[in-house]
Parts: C-alpha cells; sequence; structure tokens
C-alpha cells in the first residue's frame, strides 16, 4: 500500500512540474538592457510572444503569449491553455507597450525580432538582451 501511494505522489509531482507527457513547455526567461532586467514603468506594460518558425517555411498558424512579471522582466510561455507551448523553433517577440504604441519602435515585434531560439526540454532559460541581439 505504502508503495502505491509513494507511486502515486512521485506522479503527482512529475504532473505538477509539467513533465505530465503533454509535450508543453514553460521555459522561463528573462529580458535585460544593460546587464539590468527591463522593468516596465510609467504605465508601459511588457509584452512577450513566442512565434514558430515552421521548417517547411510556411507563415506560423499560432503564437504562444507569455505570462510576464511585470515588476521583474521575466517571462513564461503560457500558451493557449495556460500550460505552456510545444517545443520547436520560436522568434521571440518584444514589444514594451505603453498607450497602445510600442517604446521600442516595433524593432522586435514578430516579423522583425532577432531573438530566435530553438526550444526544447533541455532549454533551461531564455535571456533576450536588448544590448547584445543576434546579427540577422
Amino acid at each position: 500500500m505504502n508503495r502505491i501511494l509513494i507511486s502515486a505522489a512521485i506522479l503527482a509531482c512529475f504532473l505538477s512540474a509539467g513533465c505530465g507527457g503533454d509535450g508543453l513547455l514553460r521555459t522561463q526567461g528573462r529580458l535585460v538592457k544593460g546587464g539590468q532586467p527591463v522593468i516596465p514603468k510609467n504605465g508601459e506594460i511588457l509584452e512577450v510572444t513566442f512565434v514558430p518558425i515552421p521548417a517547411d517555411g510556411k507563415p506560423p498558424r499560432d503564437f504562444y503569449f507569455a505570462e510576464t512579471d511585470q515588476t521583474a522582466g521575466t517571462f513564461r510561455p503560457a500558451g493557449k491553455n495556460g500550460k505552456g507551448m510545444p517545443p520547436g523553433k520560436y522568434r521571440v517577440a518584444v514589444e514594451l507597450m505603453k498607450k497602445k504604441k510600442d517604446v521600442l519602435g516595433g524593432k522586435y515585434d514578430a516579423e522583425r525580432s532577432p531573438f530566435v531560439f530553438d526550444v526544447d526540454a533541455n532549454t533551461k532559460e531564455i535571456v533576450i538582451d536588448l544590448d547584445n541581439p543576434p546579427k540577422t
């Protein structure tokens, strides 16, 4: 009986940690500039979106919005159901919105962001450094 309870407890831990076999990822990330977290101020809102880059070159069918911690400059993909996004190659769009305008001037939007990552179960953290964008 104890083995059954222990096995059930272990299974519950895996399921609650997102390792339940659905394949969805909740990889953490952070946005920095000058080595410091980007923290919205004066009515700004940080928005982060994962845009799939399909291997066949076709336009993406879905975007995966991230939950953002506006006080820490961190994010995690939420996906459609809050459980994450599938593994894959993603362009990460970053917008700092104020009065419906992107303070960053669209430089890192869904079409132009140079931040591209292969995200899988081994991806521990995504760091987006606005001072050091990848060369495109």
